[in-house]
């Protein structure tokens, strides 16, 4: 049996899998999409994990097309199937068309990005090999899913947050997930200067409470920019340090100079 080959499955022998990522949104304009099917019919088949003519089945992509056919009272839906995949493989599956397809919440993404992270034995690299996602955003993704507080991440899932000012929130409070819950409901009213400077001051002064780092966030600085012209090997070598350690080049050529001179006896402890 080929893969694409396509066929009309009885609803009643589907579950939705446990390996299915979307948790959250399940019914996001649900009935703009039950209305498209009424008139168009099912564009795009749902896929399923099994063997056809060996149900029940499992449904790993197209959660919100088999809600919208329950609704609709359809008895049957078009499906195609993908064989016997292990809860990884389908994991995979689901995240990656789902990413693809429509904008899967990011407290949904974070938790499958965590999942597969810890299958794999801790190795961001496959991660990136069996999804696409660069490292240093699924670095982005595996902080807040073990870092975030249930209440953080129910923001993201409402949207009411992005998943950078959640990190920003996480490093400013220095391990303090109750400032870190305070400093987020305030984070949306500063500009990106000023959140870049919340991080920065509340990691150096981590006793500070949430009030005193948004005060002095808000203080204007003087910053000095150096221009340096690199060489094509000093300029490879930052973006591979910039990809692999998850930072900005500015921050790795900063870090990297004061590492310098530090070492050279030009900045005293």
């Amino acid at each position: 049996m080929a893969e694409e080959s396509i066929y009309d499955i009885p609803i009643s022998q589907i579950k939705v899998a446990d390996t299915n990522v979307r948790h959250t949104e399940r019914n996001k304009e649900l009935d703009e999409l039950m209305a498209s099917i009424k008139k168009h019919g099912l564009l795009q088949p749902v896929v399923l994990k099994g063997k056809y003519g060996n149900p029940s089945y499992e449904l790993i992509v197209g959660q919100r097309r088999f809600l919208a056919h329950q609704k609709l009272g359809k008895t049957t839906i078009r499906a195609r199937f993908v064989g016997q995949l292990t809860d990884v493989q389908a994991t995979i599956r689901s995240l990656v068309e789902n990413m693809v397809r429509v904008d899967l919440n990011h407290a949904d993404t974070a938790q499958a990005i965590t999942l597969l992270y810890r299958n794999f034995g801790k190795d961001e690299r496959k991660v990136h090999a069996e999804t696409g996602l660069s490292i240093r955003r699924i670095r982005q993704y595996i902080d807040v899913e073990e870092r975030a507080t249930p209440k953080m991440k129910q923001k993201l899932r409402d949207r009411k947050t992005t998943l950078i000012d959640v990190q920003r929130v996480l490093k400013a409070a220095a391990g303090d997930s109750s400032k870190a819950e305070r400093l987020l409901e305030k984070i949306d009213k500063l500009t990106k200067y000023e959140k870049d400077n919340l991080v920065e001051y509340g990691e150096l002064h981590p006793r500070a409470d949430a009030e005193k780092i948004i005060h002095e966030a808000q203080k204007p600085r003087i910053e000095r920019t150096i221009m340096v012209k690199l060489s094509e090997k000093a300029r490879q070598g930052l973006k591979k340090a910039s990809d692999e350690l998850a930072m900005s080049p500015d921050d790795v050529a900063a870090h990297a100079l004061e590492d310098w001179l530090s070492k050279q006896g030009f900045i005293s402890e």
